[in-house]
């Protein structure tokens, strides 16, 4: 289904940062008990404003969540005709995945979510003996009681919703509908320290910048985040717009691994310093190439930390020595005698420090 629709937010990059940012908030704060271990991916710009799709080993969908992530100032969200707009874009969401070509289980779940950083409000009455005895009872969606959905709405706040959604035909969607209210500050660098806070809690000591992981899980979605949907067509099977669970596994696998290496350098740099013959002035500056080594490794345009990350993976089990500083040294020797290198012995003996702990812990 052709939706010009589909593009709108490409052109606005600020909204794009309250969609990542809720996208990894609600990834980092569920993450062992609804992700780790299960294949997934994550869109953002799709046929919402983000979307998890969870599949079996076959990569057939198990069940996909569908998210439209607003922010509202000053005030809080009501049903009104803003509220309704969204609600049918989302129920419209629900239609479209249902008829998306992607594979899926037979009984395949979307669930539709309307997510926010401001108070979700809606009230209801009860009848007393008289009008003047009439209650109004307000439900709010925050810190409290931050997930509610729809099916379990009064009967009287699910007869608004349905009047306001004109569009009958989306009406069969509503049961899929859940109200979500999220902790995330207004502004994006608040967000970005909440999320800083999120890993933390997850990883704890097994990520040691924790700021720096933050940034790392951002880059892997700026590169989707502004890729067209192709056509204005919004297609789960479109590549070019998905962050796997691979992909975040291996982000999580090279921050702890990082994590480690730290660790095990801080706990022995005298003797390791010793080993690679590293004079006292320059050990600070042989730990920021050690610790810039780990980003360059994923940077496709670096060929040649490529090229030693590599050599490493396949020569680090040949060697001789048994001391983690004389298995570096070996391995620097060795690399010496089959390449030419555009590095000095500082800068190459830090990467292939850090390629070691990147191949060994991959093994």
């Amino acid at each position: 289904m052709v939706n010009k629709a589909v593009n709108s937010g490409t052109d606005a990059q600020t909204g794009f940062a309250l969609q990542r940012n809720t996208a990894l908030y609600l990834l980092l704060e569920e993450y062992f008990v609804k992700f780790k271990g299960r294949k997934y991916f994550i869109c953002l710009e799709h046929h919402d404003d983000f979307l998890f799709c969870f599949l079996n080993e076959k990569d057939e969908a198990l069940s996909i969540e569908a998210y439209q992530s607003k922010k509202k100032s000053p005030d809080r969200w009501s049903l009104n005709e803003e509220m309704y707009e969204i609600i049918s874009k989302l129920l419209k969401t629900g239609k479209e995945l249902l008829i998306d070509s992607f594979p899926k289980i037979k009984g395949c779940k979307n669930l539709l979510f309307f997510t926010s950083n401001q108070t979700i409000s809606f009230e209801y009455k009860i009848p007393g003996i008289s009008k003047s005895a009439t209650q109004t009872v307000k439900i709010k969606i925050k810190e409290d009681a931050h997930l509610v959905k729809y099916v379990n709405l009064h009967q009287e706040i699910k007869t608004k919703i349905t009047n306001g959604v004109t569009d009958i035909l989306l009406h069969s969607e509503l049961d899929n509908l859940h109200f979500l209210w999220i902790d995330l500050n207004r502004t994006v660098s608040k967000q970005e320290n909440e999320l800083v806070g999120q890993l933390e809690s997850v990883f704890k000591k097994k990520i040691i910048d924790h700021r720096a992981a933050v940034n790392c899980l951002i880059s892997l979605f700026r590169e989707i985040e502004v890729i067209y949907n192709q056509g204005n067509i919004a297609k789960l099977l479109d590549v070019t717009k998905r962050v796997s669970s691979d992909q975040i596994e291996d982000a999580f696998k090279i921050l702890t691994t990082k994590s480690k290496a730290f660790e095990e350098w801080r706990n022995e740099k005298r003797e390791i310093s010793d080993a690679l013959g590293i004079k006292y002035s320059l050990r600070d500056t042989f730990e920021q190439k050690f610790n810039l080594a780990f980003d360059l490794f994923k940077s496709l345009t670096e060929a040649e930390h490529q090229k030693i990350l590599k050599f490493v993976k396949d020569n680090f089990g040949k060697c001789n020595e048994i001391h983690l500083g004389d298995i570096v040294v070996e391995l620097h020797d060795l690399f010496l005698k089959e390449n030419i290198c555009q590095f000095d012995t500082l800068d190459l003996m830090a990467i292939i420090y850090a390629a070691y702990f990147e191949a060994t812990f991959k093994h």
